[in-house]
């Protein structure tokens, strides 16, 4: 048995628990009576032991000792016996409603009487005490540990363990971090939180902001392009704020459709961005392509935005027979079932503009080497990709000039479709050395100079001149078939 646990067999050890029970002055009391023949609880004391280390006192009484108690306690009104559980606060439990602190043992249940003890001491301890040697209107640095996975239900409380004082546990108060955010879009299980809390019976912790490089870690997050996830913040009919993260916004605009037909405020949607010498370039993203989980609100969190499915189990409603109303449960279903459909035929739109998107500048490097790492993901599955990775890319000036002319002899697609491929190593594109005698025939400083086939190996059908060494791949030249024969 615990040594936090004070256990009561004889009526000479009652009486302490009844002198202890009417001092003004103390922390709430927790009395535990064994029904006949039970030797402990139905559930677990000892980790109500742990739980209430520091916030309350644990008496466990057994069946014999229980009569003792309603006897020196003045009667049954102010006494607990035959399985039941009572708290004792520091003041009013001998006035009032005295079964407003009892608990039934509910053998069925024993997590519910867990729940109800701590529930209860917690109201106890805030209506009716506060240790006068803990109260302090200052603040205590500190670190706290977050016990549970936080919920998406703003008001729940996230509890923490105190790292200064392991059996303090604390209310964390996250709101000034990012207002109005749930705590699951910014901290989860595990992780240790910096900030001060106040020194009182059941603390108040308010973490602060840790360091962040939020500059350094967007560039590493989006990379040369990514599709992600971002949040419609304000929507008017020629352009959308997006929320990439909670402190940085992007815009999409039109000067030919209405957004307010595409886009919802506080709806997440999927999109592409790119970096670009400004800023970033925000355009949305079609219902085919795969969107990598949103960067983090908060350093070391979880993914700050995950997308609502439009895919909705219906269940039947639970309606008291006695009140039902079977238009107003139908008129319920139709509602649910034309908001389904609005978002279907908005992520429709979206996906439909997507397409119409003016493809990126085919002769500048940026775009380029975006649209190569949007086609690379788009048609090279995981399995290709681990097989297949996409090599670190350098373009020559020289490239581009004949970039241009590549493109006007087949389309911009083919072209991008054979760079992705040489980039990669994958064999969809054929290439050949060099001729012996060539001025490319020969490796010079590690680095071996190929051709690849844009579309065809036909005279005078379009090809790329790259090099490779390790892996890195250099592309020197495109155009015409004769141009470096």
């Amino acid at each position: 048995m615990s040594s936090q646990i004070h256990l009561c067999q004889t009526s000479s050890e009652v009486a302490p628990l009844v002198a202890h029970i009417k001092e003004t002055v103390r922390l709430p009391i927790v009395v535990v009576s064994l029904a006949e023949g039970e030797s402990s609880p139905t559930w677990d004391i000892e980790q109500l032991a742990d739980r209430l280390s520091g916030e309350a006192v644990l008496y466990l009484i057994d069946h014999e000792a229980g009569f003792s108690l309603t006897e020196q306690m003045g009667g049954k009104a102010n006494s607990v016996h035959s399985g039941w559980i009572r708290i004792y606060p520091a003041a009013g439990w001998s006035t009032g409603d005295q079964n407003r602190n009892r608990i039934a043992p509910n053998h069925s249940r024993p997590e519910l009487v867990f729940r109800k003890i701590i529930d209860r001491v917690d109201l106890a301890a805030w209506s009716n005490f506060v240790p006068k040697q803990q109260q302090s209107s200052s603040l205590v640095v500190d670190s706290v540990r977050i016990e549970n996975d936080p919920s998406e239900d703003p008001s729940q409380l996230l509890p923490g363990r105190s790292q200064l004082d392991p059996n303090l546990h604390c209310i964390i108060r996250h709101s000034s971090l990012y207002p109005g955010i749930p705590a699951h879009r910014l901290l989860r299980k595990g992780m240790v939180l910096s900030g001060k809390r106040t020194n009182t019976f059941l603390p108040e912790f308010y973490p602060e902001k840790p360091n962040d490089d939020l500059e350094t870690r967007l560039k590493s997050f989006i990379g040369e392009i990514v599709c992600t996830w971002a949040l419609v913040r304000e929507v008017k009919p020629d352009h959308v704020t997006l929320l990439l993260h909670p402190e940085v916004p992007l815009e999409i605009y039109s000067d030919s459709i209405d957004l307010n037909e595409e886009y919802s405020a506080d709806e997440v949607v999927k999109v592409y961005v790119l970096p670009t010498e400004s800023g970033y370039e925000v355009t949305p993203a079609s219902e085919l392509d795969d969107a990598q989980d949103s960067i983090s609100a908060f350093p070391g969190g979880p993914p700050w935005l995950m997308p609502k499915s439009l895919v909705v189990e219906e269940l039947d409603p639970i309606v008291d027979e006695a009140f039902a109303d079977e238009e107003l449960i139908l008129a319920h279903k139709s509602i649910e079932r034309l908001q389904r459909e609005i978002l279907e035929l908005k992520d429709k739109l979206r996906s439909s503009r997507a397409k119409l998107i003016v493809k990126l500048h085919p002769d500048d490097e940026t775009c380029l080497r975006a649209a190569i790492v949007a086609n690379y993901y788009k048609r090279l599955t995981a399995t290709d990709r681990a097989e297949y990775p996409l090599q670190e890319l350098v373009f020559e000036k020289e490239f581009f000039l004949g970039f241009a002319e590549a493109c006007g002899m087949v389309p911009y697609e083919t072209v991008l479709r054979a760079v992705v491929n040489i980039a990669s190593g994958h064999p969809q594109t054929r290439t050949e050395k060099f001729k012996s005698g060539s001025r490319f025939s020969d490796e010079v400083d590690g680095w071996q100079t190929r051709r690849g086939h844009i579309a065809d190996e036909t005279s005078g059908a379009p090809r790329i001149r790259f090099s490779k060494r390790g892996n890195v791949t250099r592309f020197e030249h495109a155009g015409h078939h004769d141009d470096d024969l």
